[in-house]
């Protein structure tokens, strides 16, 4: 047999792989890091600064997204959306029109009665001031003692704040102002209807990617309907339910209790506190003793407590919250947005979780904001 030369293979060289301790891919991921964190905090940024803005569109958004269960009521009637959309949102300011008109009084009332009760309410509250005024006391004579006077005394820099009726005056046009915005965007929400979605679904260019897009954002539209309409009802029974516990105490204008209850409870927990420390204050107000004054915000905190312990076992586990997310979300929207910014920060968390939930990618998040 011939015998076969060895012939020489090419020489191939096999790529380097690339490990955890490559230093480009290091140095790539502190560049991704240090970008992520300057995204973030542009981000609160524009939503600090544009708040006047934001605030409106936001607003409008959550409301039309409650209202359109009633809007697709009216159209099994044969109604145009646009007529539809009008007769909703007219019955839906309407309402709340009038709620403010009627409870303009007795805010009006209880504020002017406020300082006419001071004495009383310090009276009532002696006992439990007593350690704090001894600790007051005494820090007033260190300052007094370590208190410097003579020509090198700096001298007290005044600054200059708007007037009263000029911030009253600007704040209610700006409220105006912000109504008006509202209203009309809602309006061209509701009346536009599957609009933008079918839009959407012209750009994508596979039948089943359109069917698929088509499907999640049904799905997330109907999930945060029925949320805000689920949170909604639930507040609106605890307000009737404090407006009736105030009147069978005796409490003057339980109305407006339940409405103000009704407001604070979008705000978990912290609203809650706020309406317990806010029936606290106006029972000192109405009665004589602290044990009398007591028992409506024990009532409500009881209350509150059975809500705690029934509603999830009625709602899916979905709709629940991560309590640290809650509190994280009010005190971010809290800060940045004041009052408005704590009431809708729950809203907004649970719209986005709901929508994590039905993105692939972003389902970690989802898992993390739920309770």
């Amino acid at each position: 047999m011939a015998q076969v030369e060895n012939i020489p293979q090419p020489m191939t060289i096999k790529p380097m792989d690339r490990t955890d301790d490559d230093p480009m891919l290091d140095a790539t991921r502190r560049l991704l890091y240090v970008a992520t964190g300057i995204l973030v905090i542009l981000g609160f940024c524009l939503f600090y600064f544009a708040s006047p803005v934001l605030v409106p569109v936001i607003l409008a958004v959550l409301i039309t997204m409650l209202l359109t269960p009633v809007r697709r009521q009216f159209d099994k009637l044969n109604i145009p959306k646009p007529a539809s959309a009008l007769l909703v949102v007219v019955l839906f300011f309407s309402v709340l029109g009038v709620l403010a008109y009627i409870l303009s009084g007795p805010v009006q009332g209880w504020l002017s009665r406020v300082p006419e009760s001071g004495p009383k309410v310090e009276r009532m509250l002696r006992s439990i001031k007593k350690p704090f005024a001894q600790i007051s006391q005494a820090t007033e004579r260190i300052e007094q003692a370590t208190e410097v006077t003579g020509p090198g005394t700096p001298q007290k820099v005044q600054i200059a704040v708007p007037s009263l009726t000029n911030r009253v005056v600007g704040g209610a046009a700006q409220f105006v102002a912000s109504v008006s915005v509202i209203t009309v965007l809602v309006f061209f929400l509701l009346s536009a209807g599957d609009t933008f979605l079918r839009k959407l679904v012209t750009v994508i260019p596979t039948l089943h990617d359109k069917k698929q897009t088509v499907d999640v954002i049904r799905k997330i539209e109907t999930d945060i309907s029925f949320y805000l309409v689920f949170v909604t009802t639930i507040n609106v029974l605890l307000g009737v339910i404090v407006a009736m516990i105030t009147a069978a105490l005796g409490i003057p204008d339980p109305l407006l209790w339940g409405a103000l209850t009704a407001i604070l409870s979008f705000a978990p927990y912290v609203g809650e506190l706020a309406v317990a420390v806010l029936l606290f204050v106006i029972s000192m107000l109405h009665f004589d003793t602290l044990a009398q004054a007591a028992i409506a915000p024990a009532a409500y905190l009881l209350l509150m407590g059975a809500v705690h312990v029934l509603v999830p076992f009625v709602v899916r586990r979905r709709l629940l919250l991560n309590p640290v997310a809650v509190f994280i979300a009010i005190i971010v929207l809290g800060w940045m947005w004041g009052v408005v910014g704590a009431l809708i920060a729950v809203p907004m968390l649970a719209s986005f979780k709901i929508i994590c939930e039905r993105v692939e990618r972003l389902q970690p998040i989802a898992a993390f904001l739920t309770a």
